[in-house]
Protein backbone atom coordinates (compact mmCIF):
# COMPACT_ATOMS: atom_id res chain seq x y z
CA UNK A 1 0.00 0.00 0.00
CA UNK A 2 2.98 2.28 0.60
CA UNK A 3 3.56 2.80 -3.14
CA UNK A 4 -0.04 3.98 -3.46
CA UNK A 5 0.09 6.44 -0.53
CA UNK A 6 -0.71 10.10 -1.11
CA UNK A 7 2.40 12.22 -0.76
CA UNK A 8 2.03 15.84 0.27
CA UNK A 9 3.34 16.77 -3.18
CA UNK A 10 0.56 14.72 -4.79
CA UNK A 11 -2.06 16.44 -2.65
CA UNK A 12 -0.58 19.89 -3.34
CA UNK A 13 -0.61 19.22 -7.09
CA UNK A 14 -4.21 17.97 -6.96
CA UNK A 15 -5.53 20.84 -4.81
CA UNK A 16 -3.66 23.40 -6.90
CA UNK A 17 -5.29 21.99 -10.02
CA UNK A 18 -8.74 22.35 -8.48
CA UNK A 19 -8.36 26.17 -8.34
CA UNK A 20 -10.07 26.53 -4.98
CA UNK A 21 -10.10 29.54 -2.71
CA UNK A 22 -7.79 29.53 0.31
CA UNK A 23 -10.50 28.58 2.81
CA UNK A 24 -11.75 25.75 0.62
CA UNK A 25 -8.19 24.46 0.16
CA UNK A 26 -7.81 24.12 3.93
CA UNK A 27 -11.21 22.41 4.19
CA UNK A 28 -10.13 19.88 1.56
CA UNK A 29 -6.81 19.28 3.36
CA UNK A 30 -8.58 18.75 6.67
CA UNK A 31 -11.12 16.39 5.13
CA UNK A 32 -8.39 14.37 3.41
CA UNK A 33 -6.46 14.15 6.69
CA UNK A 34 -9.57 13.01 8.57
CA UNK A 35 -11.12 10.64 6.03
CA UNK A 36 -8.24 9.34 3.90
CA UNK A 37 -5.83 8.17 6.62
CA UNK A 38 -5.44 4.76 4.99
CA UNK A 39 -3.93 6.51 1.95
CA UNK A 40 -1.60 8.90 3.79
CA UNK A 41 2.10 8.32 4.32
CA UNK A 42 2.70 7.12 7.89
CA UNK A 43 4.66 10.21 8.94
CA UNK A 44 1.53 12.38 8.59
CA UNK A 45 -0.84 10.28 10.70
CA UNK A 46 0.39 11.82 13.95
CA UNK A 47 0.51 15.51 13.05
CA UNK A 48 -2.09 17.45 11.12
CA UNK A 49 0.14 20.53 11.40
CA UNK A 50 3.04 18.78 9.65
CA UNK A 51 0.66 17.50 6.98
CA UNK A 52 -0.70 20.98 6.19
CA UNK A 53 2.71 22.69 6.34
CA UNK A 54 4.21 20.24 3.87
CA UNK A 55 1.27 20.61 1.47
CA UNK A 56 1.62 24.39 1.69
CA UNK A 57 5.37 24.10 1.08
CA UNK A 58 4.77 22.08 -2.10
CA UNK A 59 2.00 24.43 -3.26
CA UNK A 60 4.40 27.38 -2.97
CA UNK A 61 7.03 25.34 -4.79
CA UNK A 62 4.61 24.56 -7.63
CA UNK A 63 3.81 28.25 -8.04
CA UNK A 64 7.50 29.15 -8.20
CA UNK A 65 8.78 25.96 -9.86
CA UNK A 66 10.22 27.54 -13.02
CA UNK A 67 12.19 30.14 -11.07
CA UNK A 68 13.45 27.60 -8.53
CA UNK A 69 14.49 25.16 -11.26
CA UNK A 70 16.59 27.89 -12.89
CA UNK A 71 18.36 28.62 -9.60
CA UNK A 72 18.65 25.02 -8.39
CA UNK A 73 22.39 24.65 -9.10
CA UNK A 74 23.22 27.83 -7.20
CA UNK A 75 21.06 26.70 -4.28
CA UNK A 76 22.86 23.32 -4.18
CA UNK A 77 26.26 25.05 -4.15
CA UNK A 78 25.27 27.40 -1.32
CA UNK A 79 23.87 24.58 0.79
CA UNK A 80 27.00 22.48 0.18
CA UNK A 81 29.16 25.45 1.28
CA UNK A 82 27.25 25.43 4.57
CA UNK A 83 27.93 21.67 4.97
CA UNK A 84 24.30 20.89 4.23
CA UNK A 85 22.73 18.50 1.81
CA UNK A 86 19.84 18.73 -0.58
CA UNK A 87 18.09 15.74 -2.14
CA UNK A 88 17.65 16.75 -5.76
CA UNK A 89 15.11 14.03 -6.54
CA UNK A 90 12.63 15.66 -4.14
CA UNK A 91 12.63 18.76 -6.31
CA UNK A 92 12.95 17.25 -9.77
CA UNK A 93 10.16 14.72 -9.63
CA UNK A 94 8.11 14.07 -12.73
CA UNK A 95 4.57 15.06 -11.74
CA UNK A 96 2.88 12.86 -14.29
CA UNK A 97 2.74 9.39 -12.74
CA UNK A 98 -0.29 7.42 -13.89
CA UNK A 99 -1.28 6.67 -10.30
CA UNK A 100 -1.62 10.41 -9.75
CA UNK A 101 -4.64 10.43 -12.09
CA UNK A 102 -6.44 7.95 -9.84
CA UNK A 103 -5.47 9.81 -6.66
CA UNK A 104 -6.73 13.01 -8.25
CA UNK A 105 -9.97 11.37 -9.41
CA UNK A 106 -10.73 10.06 -5.91
CA UNK A 107 -10.01 13.38 -4.19
CA UNK A 108 -11.91 15.44 -6.79
CA UNK A 109 -14.94 13.16 -6.59
CA UNK A 110 -15.07 12.96 -2.80
CA UNK A 111 -13.90 16.41 -1.70
CA UNK A 112 -13.48 18.80 -4.59
CA UNK A 113 -16.01 19.49 -7.23
CA UNK A 114 -19.71 18.93 -6.97
CA UNK A 115 -19.59 16.07 -9.48
CA UNK A 116 -19.54 12.48 -8.29
CA UNK A 117 -17.56 11.31 -11.30
CA UNK A 118 -14.57 12.05 -13.55
CA UNK A 119 -14.84 11.49 -17.32
CA UNK A 120 -11.97 10.90 -19.72
CA UNK A 121 -11.39 9.00 -22.96
CA UNK A 122 -9.07 6.03 -22.53
CA UNK A 123 -6.89 7.29 -25.40
CA UNK A 124 -6.57 10.71 -23.69
CA UNK A 125 -5.70 9.13 -20.34
CA UNK A 126 -2.96 7.04 -21.89
CA UNK A 127 -1.62 9.92 -23.99
CA UNK A 128 -1.50 12.35 -21.04
CA UNK A 129 0.78 9.96 -19.19
CA UNK A 130 3.01 9.10 -22.13
CA UNK A 131 1.58 5.74 -23.18
CA UNK A 132 0.83 4.83 -26.77
CA UNK A 133 -0.38 1.28 -26.30
CA UNK A 134 -2.34 -0.66 -23.74
CA UNK A 135 0.03 -3.40 -22.59
CA UNK A 136 -1.00 -6.14 -20.21
CA UNK A 137 1.25 -4.67 -17.48
CA UNK A 138 -0.27 -1.23 -17.97
CA UNK A 139 -3.81 -2.62 -17.75
CA UNK A 140 -2.87 -4.51 -14.56
CA UNK A 141 -1.44 -1.31 -13.07
CA UNK A 142 -4.59 0.64 -13.96
CA UNK A 143 -6.77 -2.08 -12.43
CA UNK A 144 -4.61 -2.12 -9.28
CA UNK A 145 -4.95 1.66 -8.95
CA UNK A 146 -8.70 1.47 -9.45
CA UNK A 147 -8.97 -1.21 -6.77
CA UNK A 148 -6.71 0.56 -4.26
CA UNK A 149 -8.48 3.92 -4.65
CA UNK A 150 -11.93 2.37 -4.76
CA UNK A 151 -12.83 3.47 -8.27
CA UNK A 152 -14.97 1.83 -10.90
CA UNK A 153 -15.07 2.60 -14.61
CA UNK A 154 -18.27 2.63 -16.63
CA UNK A 155 -19.26 3.51 -20.15
CA UNK A 156 -22.08 5.80 -21.24
CA UNK A 157 -25.29 4.92 -19.45
CA UNK A 158 -23.48 3.44 -16.45
CA UNK A 159 -22.56 0.20 -18.22
CA UNK A 160 -19.70 -1.48 -16.31
CA UNK A 161 -16.58 -2.05 -18.41
CA UNK A 162 -13.22 -3.74 -18.37
CA UNK A 163 -10.30 -1.41 -19.21
CA UNK A 164 -8.58 -4.28 -21.04
CA UNK A 165 -11.49 -4.76 -23.44
CA UNK A 166 -12.97 -1.33 -24.21
CA UNK A 167 -11.93 0.61 -27.30
CA UNK A 168 -9.34 3.34 -27.00
CA UNK A 169 -11.93 5.97 -27.96
CA UNK A 170 -14.36 4.87 -25.25
CA UNK A 171 -15.43 7.63 -22.85
CA UNK A 172 -14.81 6.29 -19.36
CA UNK A 173 -16.63 7.55 -16.29
CA UNK A 174 -14.84 6.92 -13.00
CA UNK A 175 -16.82 6.85 -9.76
CA UNK A 176 -15.90 6.00 -6.18
CA UNK A 177 -17.35 2.66 -5.09
CA UNK A 178 -19.65 3.34 -2.15
CA UNK A 179 -18.98 0.25 -0.03
CA UNK A 180 -15.22 0.54 0.41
Amino acid sequence: MKEYAYSTLDIAWIIDGMTLGCRRQYQVMETIWQKEKTYLELKYLESYRRFVLEIQYWMHYLHEKNLLDQEFTVIQQEIAALNGSLQAEDYQRDFLGLDLFFKQARIRILYGYRKDYVKIKLRTLLKEYGYKRRSQNLVLHIQDCMEVYGLEATLRGGVPCNIAEVGLDAMLTFRVIENM
